[in-house]
């Protein structure tokens, strides 16, 4: 079995003779990466821990021996922590490690170990050893360009999980990577958008070797930057999305908005018609006459406000756009009231949504854990275009807002904690584009 642990910090619940036990079992030494780790309890904390293992308690008892079945479930709780959503593995941890852990803090841990890894390919390995009071179960994950991270999962006799770790790992050297979708190399450029007197900055990102879909991602805010940032620690949304989805195969085209590039330049008097739609628009001929993508294959996102408005957006640009995603998105009874009524034609441009007769591609999705667009907002949406099968949904627990790990917390502090955007969020958005830009 290949694994590496180097103990020096241990919780002191650890015995002597469980640490030397496990240790044992691992068998190969080497220099280990230690993983920063959150104070865990009730709450976490913002600060880390270094050199201290994720890990509980020793359980005495008799060893697990039921391979087949560890491995399988390793598997999928690897799946979760790199997708974010660990439903399933929370409730399947022990009592003395759920007692020491909060999903934030687990998450914060493994985003620590994960973050320079890349972009997320699949599993490359799986293996598992009994020893005397546990069962150890190795999982090597592949990254992008050759990267390995590996969790080890230790399970207590009752098959509960009792110990957690996170490392740097390797993996076999491949000429291109793969796994469970195939992974290309992009590259990114400044460019941008719009006319004088609000000429805004913006990228462009393209995946290498081929002319691709694009998607113009549209960010929440007024004054919000091209990458959507928001919170404390500088967090960047559609920066996220831009990169993931360029690994996949799919462009995209995001920018400042008016209120960022040129402060106190868009007042209370201005409607949206004059600001982000038209930039929008702009946007959207840009990219229907750009010559590196498929200008047949146009396809827009908006995410929380933009999204709400995603209506008048398309109604503009049907022929020139070929599918919209709507994240976060506020039923248009709530977007009426939320938006003033200069915005005449709100009402009119939903119901180009409404009409029974739409077609109009559409890819809806929410996070369960979204305080500002509740789940029961999103129910609204299906409710609406119930029996549509041009409207595709997806819903995503523990995700907020902008479809980070959620904290828990219901109001700006949620968006302070570091995150970055699901990877299956990016991945669902990356099918469907090719799905529907297939004719499917």
């Amino acid at each position: 079995m290949k694994c590496r642990l180097n103990f020096r910090v241990i919780l002191i619940t650890f015995s002597l003779f469980a640490a030397a036990a496990l240790c044992a079992a691992c068998g190969k030494k080497g220099d280990k990466q230690r993983v920063p780790v959150p104070d865990t309890g009730s709450a976490v904390s913002g600060e880390t821990r270094p050199e201290q293992p994720v890990t509980g308690t020793a359980i005495s008892g008799t060893s697990v021996t039921d391979r087949p079945s560890m491995e399988s479930r390793s598997r999928s709780y690897a799946e979760q922590i790199v997708s974010g959503i660990m439903t399933e593995l929370w409730v399947n941890l022990s009592e003395e490690l759920a007692a020491q852990l909060t999903v934030d803090g687990l998450q914060a841990s493994w985003n620590s170990v994960a973050e320079d890894a890349g972009i997320y390919v699949g599993i490359e390995d799986v293996q598992s050893e009994d020893n005397k009071d546990y069962h150890i179960v190795l999982v090597t994950l592949r990254y992008r360009r050759n990267q390995g991270r590996s969790i080890r999962f230790v399970y207590d006799r009752d098959e509960n999980i009792a110990g957690i770790w996170f490392d740097v790992a390797e993996v076999s050297k491949k000429e291109e990577d793969t796994g469970s979708e195939t992974l290309g190399t992009w590259k990114e450029e400044e460019i941008t958008v719009g006319r004088d007197p609000f000429v805004l900055k913006g990228k462009l990102t393209l995946p290498e070797g081929r002319k691709a879909p694009v998607v113009i991602l549209l960010a929440d805010h007024d004054d919000a930057d091209m990458d959507g940032t928001i919170g404390k620690n500088a967090n960047k949304p559609l920066r996220d999305i831009a990169q993931g989805l360029a690994e996949r195969g799919i462009a995209s085209l995001r920018y400042n908005r008016r209120g960022h590039e040129y402060s106190g330049a868009v007042t209370a008097e201005d409607s949206m018609y004059q600001t982000l739609f038209q930039d929008v628009w702009y946007a959207v001929d840009q990219m229907y006459n750009e010559q590196r993508v498929d200008r047949k294959k146009i396809f827009i996102l908006g995410m929380g406000s933009t999204a709400d408005l995603m209506p008048g957006i398309v109604k503009k640009k049907p022929r020139r756009l070929t599918g919209a995603i709507m994240m976060a998105a506020k039923p248009v009874a709530a977007a009426e009231r939320f938006y003033s009524q200069e915005e005449k034609n709100i009402d009119s441009d939903a119901a180009y949504f409404m009409d029974e007769n739409s077609t109009f591609p559409l890819l809806m999705l929410q996070g369960e854990e979204d305080f500002q667009t509740r789940i029961n907002d999103f129910e609204q949406w299906k409710e609406i275009w119930k029996g549509r099968s041009h409207v595709k949904y997806h819903t995503y627990q523990h995700l907020n807002h902008y479809f980070m790990t959620a904290s828990g917390k219901e109001d700006k502090e949620e968006y302070d904690k570091q995150g970055r955007v699901s990877q299956t969020v990016i991945r669902d958005i990356a099918e469907w584009c090719r799905s529907t830009a297939e004719g499917k």
